[in-house]
């Protein structure tokens, strides 16, 4: 896995995506030095962005976009994971998070980084079938209340 932008990097690839010619030299440098931008006219001083540069940049975007969905995905999948042994697949904390507001691989980002990274969240597959995989309470998930138990009084009422 690429190694993460720091945030000098971050502010220099993306002003140098809006306008080279506005790079500090030290941010040309540091650009540079990683690879991130390319001299491309007949001047020194005429840089683009290279391709390594395009998917840093872009690679960062989305583990932004990653960092903003998962705290959505987390409490939509312990809404619906209310107990420690339910599973459920992914399309139903889709749905719960809004189909409209996230698209189906950010949803899925969210909860292979909550697998991976926070272990609140795991994968079960039950089969060789990559399409039957289900999602279930992990091991650093906050445990479930269980339910109330019910006592019956000698006048019929129920209470808790």
């Amino acid at each position: 896995m690429a190694k993460p932008l720091t945030d000098s990097q971050k502010r220099a690839l993306t002003q140098a995506e809006k306008n080279t010619t506005r790079l500090t030299r030290m941010q040309v440098f540091e650009l540079a030095t990683a690879g991130f931008i390319e001299v491309c006219g007949v001047r020194d001083s005429d840089f683009a962005v290279s391709k390594k540069g395009a998917r840093a940049l872009a690679r960062e975007n989305k583990r932004a976009r990653v960092a903003e969905v998962k705290d959505a995905v987390l409490s939509a999948a312990y809404e619906i994971l209310d107990t420690q042994d339910a599973m459920t697949k992914h399309r139903a904390i889709w749905e719960k998070v809004g189909r409209d507001e996230y698209t189906r691989d950010e949803v899925l980002d969210a909860l292979r980084y909550l697998r991976d990274v926070d272990c609140v969240i795991e994968s079960v597959k039950l089969s060789g079938n990559n399409f039957q995989i289900f999602w279930r309470r992990g091991p650093e998930a906050p445990a479930v209340a269980p339910p109330a138990e019910f006592e019956v009084n000698d006048g019929d009422e129920v209470t808790e």
